[in-house]
């Protein structure tokens, strides 16, 4: 707060505070947003569709749900770490929030790490994946940002509309306007 005050973001003559320059301050946001994020292509191991994906998704975060109240467990004097967590995002996160309008852009899955086990229990692959890929993985650098805000709907982890807006704000399939779309729906901002 402090740090938009001092850079004439808000405006404090009110009752409350309330943010200014808009648009200017979104879009630092997406700049400052625009980091490399690795991203790796994934096929199906057997052809299934969106539907079995967010089956699968939810399944695997029900698991981690009752399998760790907490993130890692010591044993024996060392850590295991836990198994990764895992969430839907940009245009099947869109969808799924109800802001989606663009198609036939593959769904993006947010994995803390890179782990072939929990590919293979979501039905996927990355081996053979360069040519033609199903989904494609994101491994985020801010993994808090991403999954401390996560939502859930029907037991799918879905990015928050926020993260979904700066991630598709820059994304060549249609991103711009997608983001447009979240910004004048959810962000109520024109």
């Amino acid at each position: 707060v402090s740090q938009l005050a001092k850079e004439g973001f808000l405006d404090e003559r009110g009752d409350y505070l309330q943010i200014v320059r808009t648009d200017e301050l979104l879009q630092r946001w997406v700049a400052a947003n625009q980091q490399a994020v690795r991203e790796v292509p994934a096929r199906w191991i057997i052809r299934k569709d969106q539907p079995q994906l967010h089956t699968a998704i939810v399944s695997y975060a029900s698991e981690l749900d009752a399998a760790s109240p907490s993130r890692a467990k010591p044993r024996r004097g060392r850590i295991i770490k836990p198994a990764p967590r895992c969430c839907i995002g940009l245009f099947a996160a869109a969808d799924a929030l109800g802001f989606g309008f663009v198609r036939g852009v593959p769904p993006h899955i947010y994995l803390e790490r890179l782990d072939p086990d929990v590919l293979r229990r979501l039905g996927l692959s990355a081996e053979d994946a360069d040519r033609r890929a199903d989904a494609y993985i994101r491994v985020p650098a801010n993994r808090e940002a991403v999954f401390r805000a996560a939502v859930r709907r029907d037991g799918l982890p879905i990015s928050d509309v926020l993260q979904v807006w700066l991630d598709v704000s820059a994304h060549p399939a249609r991103g711009h306007e997608q983001a447009g779309e979240i910004r004048r729906r959810a962000l109520g901002v024109l």
